[in-house]
């Protein structure tokens, strides 16, 4: 592969980690926010946070299995796709049931591209640079969890 697309390919599987690593600590920052907005108690709210990172859990492994079979950059493709459209089914999300579904098809999307991302990387770059490649997108999934504070307020 080309020096050049690597680096884009790099890029791209760095940035769409750290939408999906911002996404679950902005959102729960949020959480009291969202609460009041929704009137619903805090500890229903806390589902908002849960259902994504539990799901998460439980498709990481089931996602890295099946892009073996279906090619990783495929599975990564219809992962961004589908977490696009999961966050934003969230901004359009007007009560909790609706939120926790559209937290779901985010969490789907997120396992997808988190399950493919870092075989991704060793796949486009030699091995004498995977630990470069992997140390910036380490480095943008650190990176998301510091403005969540910031962008939240």
């Amino acid at each position: 592969m080309q020096r050049q697309n690597q680096w884009v390919l790099l890029m791209s599987t760095s940035i769409v980690s750290f939408m999906s690593t911002i996404d679950a600590s902005i959102v729960n920052i949020a959480v009291p926010k969202i609460s009041r907005d929704l009137r619903i108690p805090n500890n229903q709210a806390e589902w908002i946070v849960s259902v994504y990172l539990v799901l998460i859990c439980i498709l990481l492994i089931f996602f890295g299995r099946l892009s073996d079979q279906l090619g990783r950059v495929r599975l990564f493709q219809i992962g961004t796709i589908i977490f696009v459209l999961g966050s934003l089914a969230c901004g359009l999300s007007v009560n909790l049931p609706t939120i926790l579904a559209a937290r779901a098809v985010q969490a789907l999307g997120a396992s997808m591209t988190m399950a493919t991302n870092f075989g991704i990387i060793t796949d486009i770059f030699p091995l004498n640079r995977h630990g470069l490649a992997l140390g910036v997108n380490s480095s943008f999934v650190q990176v998301a969890t510091l403005p969540a504070p910031v962008l939240v307020a």
